[in-house]
């Protein structure tokens, strides 16, 4: 699977017509992501066009990773109920170094795994995503180069000398070779949501997110946390906000836009908040408009800064943090 290189090489991007021809494989396959022969067959193609011969090899995962990405955007615009995660029973895995635990025979999953998995991942209940447990689905660290992929399928479990749990899975999009035994408390948990063009102001600093880190040869979703928001005014194109990010895995810092960010499903709640300020603040403007002697109402503040706020109680009175490799404008809008 290998790391993407952090030299500060220049990104990769993939031409107009291989993102036209992908887009069409899509929308062949029905926004369902290709079997993993289609995907390497689309790899060695575009590797061997006349702009990348002999100069850049185009990677199955780069390629993978656009179509994972496209998905995604294409749901998120429908806000279509995500399907039900295929979850097979899951045979018990004897070998060392594991420990036996008595099973109950009917369960898929013993009863500390299911309670640890719930108590880590609560289900979440989003504006336009309401999901339940039996359309939960779940995302993985992969330990072979730390980047966070979707679950396809849990295949086994297990528990080690240690106590903790292990749960085998398969990525979404890749073979049973690319299979791994992953540890449920700390590297399993429910997946990341892209975020929509309305959603950058649930995104605050100090938040854990899921950033898209592209590199020379391999672009990736990383944990990282969000150091600054720079918000700007939507246009036609969408969010035109930009993110400084740092990636906890090599501390590198970035300004990202937003379509690069999966927020976590914990984030949920602000977005419940903006939309009741935002009810609230219509049915005032109502009363006002209906009776005089509410003309001179006080001034409402908005949701985003009741957010930042509520998020960074002790930075209301100090001043923004500068970084020294990275300039960040401070205007709160600046259209482009």
């Amino acid at each position: 699977m290998g790391r993407p290189p952090s030299n500060g090489g220049p990104a990769f991007r993939f031409t107009a017509n291989e993102v036209a021809e992908m887009e069409t494989v899509l929308q062949e396959h029905h926004n369902q992501m290709p079997v993993r022969e289609i995907l390497v067959s689309l790899a060695e193609k575009f590797s061997e066009s006349a702009d990348r011969k002999g100069k850049i090899i185009v990677q199955f995962k780069q390629v993978w990773n656009w179509f994972q990405n496209r998905r995604y955007a294409v749901r998120a615009k429908s806000s279509k109920v995500p399907g039900k995660l295929n979850i097979t029973s899951m045979p018990r895995d004897d070998s060392n170094p594991v420990r036996n635990v008595p099973q109950p025979v009917a369960a898929p999953m013993p009863p500390p795994m299911t309670a640890t998995i719930s108590a880590a991942m609560p289900a979440s209940t989003g504006a336009g995503r309401h999901m339940s447990e039996s359309y939960m689905e779940f995302e993985a660290k992969s330990s072979r180069d730390g980047a966070w992929y979707d679950v396809a399928t849990f295949l086994a479990h297990r528990y080690l000398d240690t106590g903790d749990p292990e749960v085998q899975v398969r990525f979404a999009g890749f073979g049973p070779e690319e299979d791994e035994w992953v540890n449920i408390c700390k590297h399993v948990r429910q997946r990341s949501l892209p975020c929509e063009a309305s959603e950058c102001v649930a995104v605050l600093p100090r938040d854990l997110i899921l950033c898209f880190q592209e590199g020379k040869d391999q672009a990736l979703y990383f944990d990282a946390h969000v150091l600054d928001a720079q918000r700007r005014r939507h246009d036609v194109r969408g969010c035109r906000c930009r993110f400084l990010v740092r990636y906890d895995h090599d501390q590198c810092e970035e300004i990202v836009p937003l379509r690069k960010i999966c927020r976590r499903p914990e984030t949920d709640y602000r977005l419940q908040q903006l939309h009741a300020s935002n009810n609230s603040t219509f049915t005032d403007q109502q009363k006002t408009s209906t009776d005089p002697s509410t003309a001179l109402a006080p001034k409402v503040i908005s949701s985003t800064e009741t957010m930042q706020k509520q998020q960074n109680p002790d930075l209301s009175g100090t001043a923004p943090v500068s970084h020294a490799n990275v300039s960040v404008a401070a205007q709160t809008t600046n259209p482009e």
